[in-house]
Protein backbone atom coordinates (compact mmCIF):
# COMPACT_ATOMS: atom_id res chain seq x y z
CA UNK A 1 0.00 0.00 0.00
CA UNK A 2 1.38 3.66 -0.88
CA UNK A 3 1.27 5.96 1.57
CA UNK A 4 2.56 9.82 0.81
CA UNK A 5 3.29 12.49 3.02
CA UNK A 6 3.49 16.04 1.28
CA UNK A 7 5.93 18.70 2.23
CA UNK A 8 5.67 22.13 0.19
CA UNK A 9 8.64 24.57 0.29
CA UNK A 10 7.04 28.33 0.25
CA UNK A 11 8.80 31.28 -0.67
CA UNK A 12 9.21 34.69 2.24
CA UNK A 13 6.88 36.63 1.40
CA UNK A 14 7.53 40.03 -0.68
CA UNK A 15 9.53 42.20 1.69
CA UNK A 16 7.49 45.49 2.02
CA UNK A 17 8.42 48.43 -0.27
CA UNK A 18 7.44 51.09 2.00
CA UNK A 19 4.86 53.66 2.05
CA UNK A 20 5.36 53.88 -2.26
CA UNK A 21 6.77 51.55 -5.08
CA UNK A 22 10.07 52.03 -6.22
CA UNK A 23 9.05 52.53 -9.42
CA UNK A 24 7.14 55.43 -8.63
CA UNK A 25 9.68 57.35 -6.40
CA UNK A 26 12.37 56.82 -9.64
CA UNK A 27 9.65 58.78 -11.52
CA UNK A 28 9.34 61.27 -9.10
CA UNK A 29 13.39 61.84 -9.44
CA UNK A 30 13.05 61.68 -13.36
CA UNK A 31 10.81 64.35 -13.70
CA UNK A 32 11.46 66.65 -11.01
CA UNK A 33 15.25 66.81 -12.65
CA UNK A 34 13.80 67.78 -15.42
CA UNK A 35 13.26 71.21 -14.35
CA UNK A 36 17.02 71.79 -14.62
CA UNK A 37 16.97 71.59 -18.36
CA UNK A 38 16.98 74.79 -20.25
CA UNK A 39 14.07 73.29 -22.57
CA UNK A 40 11.90 72.42 -20.25
CA UNK A 41 12.12 76.02 -18.66
CA UNK A 42 12.23 77.40 -21.68
CA UNK A 43 8.57 76.09 -21.65
CA UNK A 44 6.07 77.91 -20.49
CA UNK A 45 4.78 77.28 -16.74
CA UNK A 46 1.34 77.07 -17.63
CA UNK A 47 2.06 73.91 -19.78
CA UNK A 48 4.93 72.62 -17.88
CA UNK A 49 3.73 72.90 -14.27
CA UNK A 50 0.70 70.73 -14.99
CA UNK A 51 2.37 67.97 -17.22
CA UNK A 52 4.94 67.39 -14.30
CA UNK A 53 1.74 66.96 -12.30
CA UNK A 54 -0.36 64.88 -13.96
CA UNK A 55 2.69 62.54 -15.66
CA UNK A 56 3.70 61.98 -11.82
CA UNK A 57 0.08 62.02 -10.30
CA UNK A 58 -1.70 59.66 -12.53
CA UNK A 59 1.18 56.88 -13.22
CA UNK A 60 2.14 56.66 -9.16
CA UNK A 61 -2.07 56.09 -8.78
CA UNK A 62 -1.64 53.33 -10.94
CA UNK A 63 1.59 51.66 -9.57
CA UNK A 64 0.19 51.94 -6.29
CA UNK A 65 -3.10 50.26 -7.35
CA UNK A 66 -2.07 47.28 -9.47
CA UNK A 67 1.75 47.07 -8.13
CA UNK A 68 1.50 48.13 -4.51
CA UNK A 69 -1.57 46.54 -4.01
CA UNK A 70 -3.18 49.50 -2.64
CA UNK A 71 -6.35 50.64 -2.03
CA UNK A 72 -7.93 53.70 -4.64
CA UNK A 73 -7.79 55.81 -1.49
CA UNK A 74 -4.27 54.90 -0.93
CA UNK A 75 -3.06 55.60 -4.50
CA UNK A 76 -4.91 58.40 -5.43
CA UNK A 77 -3.54 60.09 -2.44
CA UNK A 78 -0.02 59.36 -2.55
CA UNK A 79 -0.41 60.46 -6.62
CA UNK A 80 -1.80 63.35 -5.92
CA UNK A 81 0.97 63.85 -2.80
CA UNK A 82 4.05 62.89 -5.21
CA UNK A 83 2.42 64.84 -8.34
CA UNK A 84 2.18 67.82 -6.41
CA UNK A 85 6.08 67.38 -5.37
CA UNK A 86 6.62 67.35 -9.15
CA UNK A 87 5.22 69.96 -10.46
CA UNK A 88 6.81 72.54 -8.11
CA UNK A 89 9.37 74.24 -10.56
CA UNK A 90 12.35 73.40 -9.15
CA UNK A 91 14.52 70.33 -8.65
CA UNK A 92 14.73 70.52 -4.76
CA UNK A 93 11.69 69.41 -3.62
CA UNK A 94 10.97 65.98 -5.08
CA UNK A 95 14.54 64.66 -5.30
CA UNK A 96 15.48 64.57 -1.97
CA UNK A 97 11.72 62.81 -1.10
CA UNK A 98 12.24 60.58 -4.16
CA UNK A 99 15.45 59.21 -3.03
CA UNK A 100 14.60 59.48 0.42
CA UNK A 101 11.79 56.57 -0.44
CA UNK A 102 14.15 54.65 -2.53
CA UNK A 103 16.29 54.19 0.49
CA UNK A 104 13.42 53.28 2.53
CA UNK A 105 12.32 50.45 0.08
CA UNK A 106 15.38 49.18 -0.62
CA UNK A 107 16.54 48.84 3.76
CA UNK A 108 12.79 47.04 3.86
CA UNK A 109 13.68 44.63 1.00
CA UNK A 110 16.79 43.86 2.82
CA UNK A 111 15.45 42.91 5.98
CA UNK A 112 12.73 40.67 4.21
CA UNK A 113 15.84 39.02 2.02
CA UNK A 114 17.25 37.96 5.65
CA UNK A 115 14.73 36.70 6.92
CA UNK A 116 14.57 32.96 7.80
CA UNK A 117 12.57 31.15 5.94
CA UNK A 118 10.00 28.52 6.47
CA UNK A 119 10.43 25.24 5.05
CA UNK A 120 7.51 21.79 4.92
CA UNK A 121 9.35 19.37 2.65
CA UNK A 122 7.32 17.00 0.84
CA UNK A 123 8.04 13.45 1.30
CA UNK A 124 6.96 10.67 -1.11
CA UNK A 125 6.71 6.90 -0.30
CA UNK A 126 8.21 4.56 -3.27
CA UNK A 127 5.92 1.54 -4.27
CA UNK A 128 8.10 -0.87 -2.14
CA UNK A 129 7.98 0.69 1.25
CA UNK A 130 6.56 -0.95 3.73
CA UNK A 131 3.20 0.11 4.20
CA UNK A 132 1.23 1.70 7.58
CA UNK A 133 0.99 -0.11 10.55
CA UNK A 134 -2.09 -1.95 10.73
CA UNK A 135 -3.78 -0.51 14.48
CA UNK A 136 -4.74 -2.95 16.82
CA UNK A 137 -6.59 -2.34 19.81
CA UNK A 138 -5.82 -3.58 22.86
CA UNK A 139 -6.95 -4.17 26.38
CA UNK A 140 -4.36 -3.71 29.23
CA UNK A 141 -5.67 -5.58 32.30
CA UNK A 142 -4.00 -4.09 35.27
CA UNK A 143 -4.72 -4.47 38.95
CA UNK A 144 -4.49 -1.24 41.24
CA UNK A 145 -4.14 -1.41 44.69
CA UNK A 146 -7.61 -1.24 46.62
CA UNK A 147 -8.92 2.32 47.49
CA UNK A 148 -6.71 4.16 45.25
CA UNK A 149 -8.34 4.70 41.76
CA UNK A 150 -5.59 5.15 38.88
CA UNK A 151 -5.14 9.12 37.82
CA UNK A 152 -7.02 10.52 34.58
CA UNK A 153 -4.90 10.56 32.00
CA UNK A 154 -5.14 14.14 29.97
CA UNK A 155 -5.45 13.71 26.16
CA UNK A 156 -2.28 15.09 24.25
CA UNK A 157 -2.44 19.14 23.43
CA UNK A 158 -2.58 18.99 19.42
CA UNK A 159 0.62 21.27 17.71
CA UNK A 160 -0.58 24.77 16.82
CA UNK A 161 -1.06 25.04 13.20
CA UNK A 162 1.40 26.71 10.44
CA UNK A 163 0.43 30.25 10.02
CA UNK A 164 -0.35 30.36 6.18
CA UNK A 165 2.36 31.71 4.10
CA UNK A 166 1.20 34.56 1.48
CA UNK A 167 2.64 33.80 -1.19
CA UNK A 168 5.52 35.88 -3.16
CA UNK A 169 5.00 38.58 -5.32
CA UNK A 170 6.91 39.26 -8.19
CA UNK A 171 7.20 42.34 -10.16
CA UNK A 172 7.49 41.74 -14.07
CA UNK A 173 10.78 42.49 -15.56
CA UNK A 174 9.55 45.80 -17.53
CA UNK A 175 9.06 47.40 -13.92
CA UNK A 176 12.88 46.46 -12.80
CA UNK A 177 13.79 47.71 -15.92
CA UNK A 178 12.07 50.83 -16.00
CA UNK A 179 13.34 51.69 -12.11
CA UNK A 180 17.09 51.45 -13.79
CA UNK A 181 16.33 53.65 -16.70
CA UNK A 182 15.32 56.11 -14.69
CA UNK A 183 17.98 56.21 -12.11
CA UNK A 184 20.52 56.18 -14.98
CA UNK A 185 18.82 59.02 -16.43
CA UNK A 186 18.20 61.32 -12.90
CA UNK A 187 21.90 60.31 -12.55
CA UNK A 188 23.01 62.23 -15.47
CA UNK A 189 20.99 64.88 -14.87
CA UNK A 190 22.13 65.55 -11.70
CA UNK A 191 25.67 64.97 -12.99
CA UNK A 192 25.19 67.97 -15.61
CA UNK A 193 23.37 70.28 -12.81
CA UNK A 194 26.35 69.65 -10.65
CA UNK A 195 29.27 70.32 -13.47
CA UNK A 196 27.15 73.76 -14.50
CA UNK A 197 27.01 74.93 -10.69
CA UNK A 198 30.74 74.14 -9.82
CA UNK A 199 31.97 75.98 -13.04
CA UNK A 200 29.41 79.22 -12.21
CA UNK A 201 31.22 78.85 -8.38
CA UNK A 202 34.59 78.65 -9.35
CA UNK A 203 34.11 81.35 -11.62
CA UNK A 204 33.07 83.58 -8.44
CA UNK A 205 36.15 82.71 -6.88
CA UNK A 206 38.48 82.75 -9.43
CA UNK A 207 41.35 85.60 -9.50
CA UNK A 208 41.75 86.64 -13.15
CA UNK A 209 44.80 88.37 -14.70
CA UNK A 210 44.11 89.34 -18.05
CA UNK A 211 47.03 90.00 -20.55
CA UNK A 212 46.96 91.19 -23.69
CA UNK A 213 49.02 90.14 -26.90
CA UNK A 214 49.30 91.72 -29.96
CA UNK A 215 51.29 90.26 -33.12
CA UNK A 216 51.85 90.85 -36.25
CA UNK A 217 52.91 88.89 -38.81
CA UNK A 218 54.32 90.60 -42.44
CA UNK A 219 50.91 91.05 -44.79
CA UNK A 220 50.74 89.93 -48.28
CA UNK A 221 49.80 92.55 -50.93
CA UNK A 222 47.84 92.37 -53.75
CA UNK A 223 47.36 95.39 -56.20
CA UNK A 224 43.62 95.99 -57.34
CA UNK A 225 43.99 96.97 -61.25
CA UNK A 226 42.45 100.30 -61.61
CA UNK A 227 41.08 100.42 -58.15
CA UNK A 228 37.41 99.57 -57.15
CA UNK A 229 34.75 102.15 -56.58
CA UNK A 230 32.43 101.71 -53.32
CA UNK A 231 29.22 102.03 -53.66
CA UNK A 232 27.01 101.20 -50.68
CA UNK A 233 27.40 99.87 -47.45
CA UNK A 234 24.67 97.74 -45.83
CA UNK A 235 24.92 97.22 -42.11
CA UNK A 236 22.40 94.10 -40.18
CA UNK A 237 22.11 92.05 -37.58
CA UNK A 238 22.69 88.60 -38.56
CA UNK A 239 21.74 85.33 -36.44
CA UNK A 240 23.26 82.06 -37.54
CA UNK A 241 21.81 78.93 -35.54
CA UNK A 242 23.47 75.47 -35.46
CA UNK A 243 20.87 72.58 -34.45
CA UNK A 244 22.03 69.32 -33.47
CA UNK A 245 19.36 66.23 -32.53
CA UNK A 246 21.22 62.69 -31.56
CA UNK A 247 19.68 59.78 -30.98
CA UNK A 248 20.96 55.69 -30.38
CA UNK A 249 19.27 52.55 -30.55
CA UNK A 250 17.89 52.85 -33.99
CA UNK A 251 16.14 56.50 -33.14
CA UNK A 252 14.23 55.04 -29.91
CA UNK A 253 16.17 56.68 -27.29
CA UNK A 254 16.44 59.96 -27.78
CA UNK A 255 20.13 61.67 -26.21
CA UNK A 256 18.64 65.86 -26.69
CA UNK A 257 19.16 68.42 -29.04
CA UNK A 258 22.13 71.11 -28.78
CA UNK A 259 21.34 74.15 -29.95
CA UNK A 260 23.88 77.12 -30.94
CA UNK A 261 23.54 80.40 -31.56
CA UNK A 262 25.35 83.64 -32.55
CA UNK A 263 23.99 86.75 -33.26
CA UNK A 264 26.14 89.71 -34.29
CA UNK A 265 26.19 92.62 -36.19
CA UNK A 266 27.47 92.88 -39.88
CA UNK A 267 28.85 95.20 -42.28
CA UNK A 268 28.62 94.72 -46.03
CA UNK A 269 30.25 96.66 -48.76
CA UNK A 270 29.59 97.12 -51.98
CA UNK A 271 31.89 97.78 -54.64
CA UNK A 272 32.40 97.60 -58.62
CA UNK A 273 35.76 97.56 -60.29
CA UNK A 274 36.87 100.52 -62.32
CA UNK A 275 39.07 98.53 -65.05
CA UNK A 276 35.87 96.58 -66.04
CA UNK A 277 34.22 97.37 -69.45
CA UNK A 278 32.36 101.02 -68.88
CA UNK A 279 29.85 102.16 -71.97
CA UNK A 280 28.31 105.36 -72.06
CA UNK A 281 25.22 106.21 -74.85
CA UNK A 282 23.67 109.23 -75.65
CA UNK A 283 19.70 108.93 -76.22
CA UNK A 284 18.43 112.73 -76.63
CA UNK A 285 19.90 114.33 -73.71
CA UNK A 286 20.23 111.48 -71.53
CA UNK A 287 23.34 109.76 -70.75
CA UNK A 288 23.00 105.86 -70.28
CA UNK A 289 25.64 104.46 -68.40
CA UNK A 290 26.16 101.27 -68.58
CA UNK A 291 28.52 100.38 -65.64
CA UNK A 292 30.13 97.23 -64.47
CA UNK A 293 28.48 94.64 -61.81
CA UNK A 294 28.20 95.25 -58.29
CA UNK A 295 30.31 92.67 -56.48
CA UNK A 296 30.43 92.39 -52.63
CA UNK A 297 33.54 93.14 -51.13
CA UNK A 298 35.10 90.54 -49.02
CA UNK A 299 35.21 89.51 -46.48
CA UNK A 300 32.07 91.22 -44.46
CA UNK A 301 32.78 93.81 -41.94
CA UNK A 302 31.85 91.49 -38.31
CA UNK A 303 31.06 93.52 -35.04
CA UNK A 304 32.72 91.24 -32.42
CA UNK A 305 32.01 94.13 -30.14
CA UNK A 306 28.48 93.54 -30.23
CA UNK A 307 28.51 89.86 -30.31
CA UNK A 308 25.71 87.73 -28.18
CA UNK A 309 26.13 83.95 -27.98
CA UNK A 310 23.68 81.11 -26.44
CA UNK A 311 24.00 77.64 -26.09
CA UNK A 312 21.52 74.85 -25.06
CA UNK A 313 22.52 71.43 -24.68
CA UNK A 314 20.42 68.61 -24.22
CA UNK A 315 19.67 65.79 -21.10
CA UNK A 316 22.60 63.65 -22.32
CA UNK A 317 24.61 65.82 -24.48
CA UNK A 318 27.39 67.77 -23.09
CA UNK A 319 28.95 69.09 -26.59
CA UNK A 320 27.39 72.84 -26.48
CA UNK A 321 31.38 73.87 -26.48
CA UNK A 322 32.20 72.26 -29.50
CA UNK A 323 28.98 72.67 -31.61
CA UNK A 324 30.02 76.87 -30.66
CA UNK A 325 33.22 76.99 -31.88
CA UNK A 326 32.03 74.82 -34.95
CA UNK A 327 29.82 77.47 -35.90
CA UNK A 328 32.16 79.96 -34.53
CA UNK A 329 34.21 78.94 -37.62
CA UNK A 330 31.71 78.93 -40.16
CA UNK A 331 31.10 82.56 -39.18
CA UNK A 332 32.66 84.37 -41.94
CA UNK A 333 32.21 82.09 -44.91
CA UNK A 334 28.34 81.99 -44.41
CA UNK A 335 27.96 85.45 -44.24
CA UNK A 336 30.31 85.87 -46.92
CA UNK A 337 27.74 83.56 -49.26
CA UNK A 338 25.36 85.65 -47.61
CA UNK A 339 26.64 89.09 -48.88
CA UNK A 340 26.28 87.85 -52.78
CA UNK A 341 22.87 86.76 -52.05
CA UNK A 342 21.03 87.99 -55.08
CA UNK A 343 18.39 89.30 -52.86
CA UNK A 344 20.76 91.40 -50.45
CA UNK A 345 22.47 93.04 -54.04
CA UNK A 346 18.88 93.81 -54.97
CA UNK A 347 18.02 95.88 -51.34
CA UNK A 348 21.47 98.04 -52.31
CA UNK A 349 21.06 98.26 -56.17
CA UNK A 350 19.84 101.70 -56.22
CA UNK A 351 21.83 103.41 -53.88
CA UNK A 352 24.74 101.88 -56.00
CA UNK A 353 22.64 103.21 -58.70
CA UNK A 354 22.81 106.72 -57.49
CA UNK A 355 26.46 106.05 -56.81
CA UNK A 356 27.47 105.91 -60.03
CA UNK A 357 25.27 108.64 -61.46
CA UNK A 358 27.15 111.36 -59.38
CA UNK A 359 30.40 109.93 -60.14
CA UNK A 360 29.44 109.76 -64.08
CA UNK A 361 28.22 113.57 -63.52
CA UNK A 362 31.54 114.70 -61.56
CA UNK A 363 33.23 113.39 -64.77
CA UNK A 364 30.97 115.21 -67.03
CA UNK A 365 31.01 118.62 -65.25
CA UNK A 366 34.80 118.35 -65.50
CA UNK A 367 34.57 117.59 -69.61
CA UNK A 368 32.21 120.26 -69.72
CA UNK A 369 29.42 117.88 -70.98
CA UNK A 370 27.08 118.57 -68.31
CA UNK A 371 24.75 121.46 -70.13
CA UNK A 372 21.36 122.11 -71.11
CA UNK A 373 22.66 121.63 -74.86
CA UNK A 374 24.46 118.67 -74.11
CA UNK A 375 22.96 116.47 -71.50
CA UNK A 376 20.29 116.62 -69.02
CA UNK A 377 20.09 113.42 -67.20
CA UNK A 378 21.66 110.59 -66.29
CA UNK A 379 20.05 106.84 -66.73
CA UNK A 380 22.73 103.73 -64.93
CA UNK A 381 22.21 100.42 -66.16
CA UNK A 382 24.76 97.51 -64.42
CA UNK A 383 26.40 94.78 -66.13
CA UNK A 384 24.41 92.14 -64.23
CA UNK A 385 20.93 93.49 -65.47
CA UNK A 386 21.37 92.00 -69.03
CA UNK A 387 17.59 92.36 -69.89
CA UNK A 388 17.49 96.14 -68.61
CA UNK A 389 16.25 98.26 -71.80
CA UNK A 390 17.37 102.30 -71.72
CA UNK A 391 13.97 103.75 -72.85
CA UNK A 392 12.62 101.75 -69.63
CA UNK A 393 15.14 103.03 -66.88
CA UNK A 394 14.31 105.41 -64.32
CA UNK A 395 16.34 108.69 -64.47
CA UNK A 396 18.58 108.59 -61.64
CA UNK A 397 19.77 112.54 -62.29
CA UNK A 398 18.09 115.39 -63.38
CA UNK A 399 19.82 119.13 -65.10
CA UNK A 400 19.08 121.27 -61.89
Amino acid sequence: MNSSSTSQTHSPTHPPDGPVHPLAAALLVFVDNLWMLADWNAVSWILTIPLSFLTVGVITAGIQRFLHRDSWGKSLGKGLLLGLLAGIPTSITGTPVGFGLLTWAGIMRAKGASAPQPRVQEVRASAHAPGSPIPIEAHVISSSPPGHPPPPRAPPTPPPPAAPVPPRRLEPWWVKLAIVLLLCATILLATKMVIERASGLAEKFRQQHITETFTSALPTFARTPGGNLELATSTSTETLTRTDERTIAWDMVYLGRTVSEISVPVTYRYHLVLRDPWKLDVVGNTCVVRAPAIRPSLPPAIHTDRMQKRSDAGWARFDAKEQMAELERSLTPRLARHAGDPRRLALVREECRKTVAEFVRDWLLREDHWRSDRFASIKVIFADEPDAKPELAPVVIHLR
